[in-house]
């Protein structure tokens, strides 16, 4: 991680945003903002306006957003055509699109030919240059990639040196001395046999619940797989949204088969089910299309069992041995639930037993994070008295954006910081010719 700057180029920076949002023409206005934050205050990361000069592909965008969750970090990113800017500047839009979202976190643009990259905790206009540099050869989605992997390194770690034992090396007396030191080596003995107790115990405890959570990841990999076997992407009656929402739902699944290959703790299960939980929406989008009916709403995952799809409705409903609760469910649950059934809630193997994924503990956390994060605080009260329920609100278990009191430093344009650097305040560059010359167009 970078040395922090000073506390006086902090402020001066933070003085100069206030003169550029000053001094910004009051007639600027940017549509596209307003669509890109609307996008992004509905639950996803990354806007892509397909009139962009260096718009993403769908599959970037689904891989910059699996990206993105990953790192813990509120990171929100628009790619926007140049008339984004409005009559204004690239700064500007980043403003905008900052304001217009009015949540903490790190924001990126690329407006144009031009990124640049602001945050509302600490500085993160610095690794937008470096990106920039690094990678101005290779595209816009290779520095988008970059930036991300750069901010989730200096924000979503929480690591720090271990602490180490004091040294005995201090002289007391050599009579005190040897005491200590034959207590000392005595206890060290017995700590490293505790340790190596513990250890083993632990690592195979970590050994049996990646085996069962990737047992349960292979069977939602294995049912999705069928369901996209009954459709063929080469169909001659369909139209072109239908195939690209086919394509999405089809990349989807590759992501989750390489997520599971790259398993190596439980905690790795959010990478398959939130490239899952995309997919199964992206496949409901072919069925309705198919079916000429409204496209269904970005809806959490049915609660009874994530494997049916997005849910339609939230179901008053009481799952066995818990207490009544507003529950998202498919259509098929709701109408069992309705009618006075119990649905049969997805079973999963924990501690060599059979039960219900949200009573099957801690090792099921990341699992239902990947399905069902993405929608902001609508699970915390349907996990309530549940095994997931108590740590669905802890760092290791939230969406990035449901921990904004980390983020936001004072009002809606107040808290940011800028580092400067050869992208301007905000960090970035000009793709093809922009802030830094060179670097070819996209």
């Amino acid at each position: 991680m970078s040395p922090r700057r000073p506390v006086s180029i902090l402020v001066a920076a933070l003085c100069a945003m206030g003169l550029l949002i000053g001094l910004a023409p009051s007639a600027w206005s940017a549509p596209d903002v307003e669509v890109a934050a609307k996008t992004i205050l509905a639950g996803d990361s990354v806007y892509n306006d397909p009139a962009a000069e260096n718009s993403l592909t769908s599959s970037q965008v689904a891989d910059l957003t699996t990206q993105i969750r990953g790192t813990g970090v509120p990171i929100f990113v628009a790619v926007l055509p140049d008339s984004a800017k409005g009559g204004g500047t690239v700064d500007d839009t980043l403003v905008a699109f900052k304001n217009a979202v009015g949540l903490g976190g790190v924001y990126a643009v690329v407006a144009g030919n031009q990124f640049r990259a602001g945050s509302t905790k600490g500085s993160a206009s610095d690794l937008a240059t470096q990106a920039f540099q690094q990678e101005k050869g290779n595209g816009v989605f290779a520095a988008l990639t970059t930036f991300v992997s750069l901010t989730g390194d200096r924000f979503g770690s929480t690591g720090g040196n271990p602490t180490s034992s004091d040294s005995t090396g201090s002289t007391v007396g050599t009579v005190i001395l040897g005491v200590l030191l034959f207590l000392f080596f005595g206890f060290i003995a017995l700590v490293i046999g505790v340790i190596v107790f513990v250890t083993r115990r632990s690592s195979k405890k970590k050994a049996q619940e990646l085996a069962d959570v990737r047992k349960t990841i292979d069977e939602d990999i294995t049912e999705y797989g069928e369901r996209l076997g009954a459709f063929s992407l080469n169909d001659p009656d369909w139209d072109d949204a239908t195939r690209a929402d086919m394509q999405r739902a089809l990349d989807s699944y590759d992501r989750a088969k390489t997520a599971t290959a790259a398993m190596t703790s439980a905690a790795d299960a959010v990478n398959v089910t939130t490239a899952l939980e995309d997919g199964r929406y992206a496949l409901a989008c072919v069925q309705a299309r198919l079916a000429h009916t409204a496209l269904p709403e970005r809806r959490p995952p049915c609660f009874v069992d994530p494997r049916h799809g997005p849910s339609v409705a939230d179901v008053l409903w009481s799952p066995p041995g818990l207490a009544a609760r507003e529950a998202p469910m498919c259509a098929a649950c709701k109408v069992s639930v309705e009618a006075g059934q119990q649905p049969q809630g997805l079973m999963v193997t924990s501690g060599g037993e059979q039960q219900p994924y949200w009573q099957a503990g801690p090792a099921y956390a990341p699992y239902a994070r990947g399905y069902y994060s993405p929608f902001g605080d609508v699970m915390t009260g349907v996990l309530v008295g549940t095994m997931l329920g108590n740590m669905w609100g802890s760092p290791a278990y939230a969406q990035p954006v449901q921990n904004q009191s980390n983020w936001t430093d004072g009002g809606a344009s107040s808290g940011w910081s800028f580092g400067g650097g050869d992208g301007g305040d905000f960090g970035g560059g000009g793709f093809g010719g922009g802030d830094f010359g060179g670097g070819g167009d996209f």
